[in-house]
Formats: structure tokens, C-alpha cells, sequence
């Protein structure tokens, strides 16, 4: 999948995380209230309203996107429900205060007059004794059970958008080991390949992900070779040796797209401008070629360096990295 669903929380935290995951997947979303639509300044922090201004976010409202709301969900009541041991563990810790804040637009449509979704989910779940009622728009609810209907209402929004689900706070209760180990395999390799800093001007990042499209797809399938092939396993030595050569190619094009490839342009761009100056054709190094340029043609080479980045060859899919940083440091 090229998307994502980022939960619990409403703002993408400022974070390397974020970063990594904003240079590998085409799109952010995030389950936001609907009162965040009509007034994004007043309640996202200024990170996520950049983010959101730059395209690099998409705020999803979950009443945009389920049909059944109350329906969808009561298997999750039903759940709770069934098992009665861990219901009243939860209530105990629910008297104790150990709980979670969760805004209840998140679950309904703004409109009073609508059959609220949150009038019933959170009736059901003050009647177990495990919400109450809070500030504004908000329910107190016991701490795991917020976690649980939060993983919960990520999994059924990311099936209906195709997105994947993912968070970088709490273990979602109901994944599979499986699906858990190459999450974390591929967060690895991320981490990995993807060390860049915080600094970064994100309308550049987005120009430089609409532009450079086909080379995410690219390194995108690299990492996705190793994540999703059972036999190699993170921590065994063929994963360290899959992830060494992916390094060692994205270190190669960086080193390659930084240094002086003059004498392949030289008597194409460069020697077209200066037309019969002498001295150029007799110099036997690169430097002495340099020198020998007059100031003009030199700030055009200089000009070229720049602009060609893009022309270095590489099969790897790991010119998406090199030009990546390359591109939006400030």
C-alpha cells in the first residue's frame, strides 16, 4: 500500500518517524473531528497545519467514510461484552482513573439532529462502566478499551480507504504477529536508509514527491522485496547483508550526484558556450580544465552540476534517497 492511516491522536507528531514516513508513502491520514474542518488554525498544532496545507496530511472524517456507523461497530461491543473476566478488570481500572480521553466527533456527525453514532457507542460504553461523559465533546473512557476502539474504528477506515493502518503510540490488540513483525522490519529498514533531519521545507518535499513519483515507486519496491519476504528475518544475517547493499547503493548515488562528472558534459554544454577558447582541449586533468574556463562558462558548469542530478543511472531504486537529500535540505 502507498498510504497510510496514522492513529490515535489527531496531530502527526514531529518526529523522525514522521519524516520517514512522509518520504516513503504518498499520503498521511489522520481520523480528525468535524468542527477540525471548519477551523484547522484553532485546533491543529502548527506541524500538523502544515502539514495539512502542503497536501502532505489528508484529515478524514470517519462519518465521510462509514456507511453503518452504529452497525460497524457493535461487534466491538459484543466483544467486550463476551468476555466477562476482562470487562470487570476494566471497570476496576476504570474506577481507579485509569483512562483516555476520546472526542466523540470522531464518531458522529456534527448535525444534533442526526442519529448519532456517539450517542449509542458511548451509551453502550458508559452502561459497562467503562466511559463517562466529559468536557465539550469528549467521553472519559477506561484507557484499553480507548486503545482497543481506537485500533478498531483505524482498521475499519483503513479497509474502506486502502490505507494502512499505523501508529507510533499503541500496539494495535487485534494484528497478527506476522503483520507485526514486517511492520517492524520495515521500520528498520527505514530507519536505515532514511536518516535525514528535521529541518526540511515541506512544500519542497511535496514538489519533490509529485516530481519524483516514479523513483518512490522504485525504492518503495526495493524495501517492500525485503518487508514482505518471509525467509529473510530482521536480525538474521541476510537481512543485514539485503539491508548493507541498499545502503551501500544510496551512499554510491549520493557520493555520485555530488561529485565532478565534467568531462561527460564538457565538450557538449559547456564547450558549445565558449566555442573555440584555447587551452581546453590540451589540458590533461579536470581541474586544469576548470581553471582554464573563463568565469562565465565555469558558473555554467557549476549551474549543470546542479540541474543533472537526476541523470545518474540506477536500477537499485535508491535515487529516490540520494535525490531526496540531495533536494530538501534547507
Amino acid at each position: 500500500m502507498s498510504n497510510l492511516l496514522y492513529f490515535p491522536y489527531i496531530n502527526v507528531p514531529r518526529t523522525d518517524w514522521t519524516l520517514r514516513t512522509l518520504l516513503y508513502y504518498d499520503n498521511i491520514g489522520s481520523i480528525v473531528p468535524q468542527e477540525y474542518f471548519y477551523e484547522p488554525e484553532r485546533n491543529y498544532d502548527e506541524f500538523m497545519l502544515e502539514l495539512v496545507r502542503e497536501g502532505l496530511v489528508t484529515p478524514i472524517n470517519p462519518m465521510d467514510v462509514l456507511d453503518n456507523p452504529w452497525e460497524s461497530t457493535r461487534p466491538f461491543i459484543e466483544l467486550i461484552r463476551e468476555n466477562r473476566k476482562k470487562l470487570e478488570k476494566a471497570q476496576n481500572r476504570f474506577t481507579a482513573g485509569n483512562r483516555g480521553n476520546i472526542h466523540s466527533d470522531k464518531f458522529s456527525k456534527a448535525n444534533i439532529h442526526a442519529d448519532k453514532f456517539d450517542q449509542e457507542i458511548f451509551y453502550q460504553l458508559e452502561q459497562l462502566g467503562l466511559a463517562e461523559s466529559s468536557e465539550g465533546r469528549w467521553y472519559s473512557v477506561e484507557k484499553k478499551t480507548a486503545n482497543n476502539l481506537m485500533n478498531f474504528l483505524a482498521t475499519l477506515i483503513s479497509a474502506k480507504t486502502d490505507r494502512l493502518p499505523t501508529t507510533d503510540y499503541v500496539k494495535p490488540f487485534h494484528y497478527r504477529n506476522s503483520f507485526k513483525k514486517t511492520q517492524e522490519k520495515r521500520e528498520t529498514i527505514l530507519r536505515s536508509l532514511i536518516p535525514f533531519p528535521q529541518d526540511i521545507d515541506f512544500t519542497r518535499l511535496m514538489r519533490f514527491k509529485e516530481r519524483h513519483s516514479d523513483l518512490l515507486e522504485a525504492f518503495r519496491t526495493q524495501v517492500e522485496l525485503i518487508a514482505l519476504d518471509p525467509n529473510i528475518i530482521e536480525g538474521t544475517p541476510l537481512f543485514y547483508q539485503r539491508l548493507a547493499e541498499l545502503t551501500q547503493r544510496r551512499d554510491e548515488l549520493s557520493a555520485k550526484m555530488n561529485e565532478s562528472r565534467f568531462n561527460s558534459i564538457l565538450f557538449g554544454t559547456v564547450c558549445g558556450l565558449i566555442g573555440s577558447y584555447q587551452g581546453i582541449a590540451a589540458a590533461s586533468t579536470t581541474g586544469t580544465i576548470i581553471g582554464a574556463l573563463p568565469g562565465f562558462a565555469n558558473a555554467v558548469y557549476s549551474a549543470l552540476q546542479i540541474e543533472r542530478a537526476e541523470n545518474v543511472f540506477d536500477q537499485s531504486g535508491l535515487k529516490y534517497l540520494a535525490l531526496a537529500d540531495k533536494r530538501l535540505r534547507k
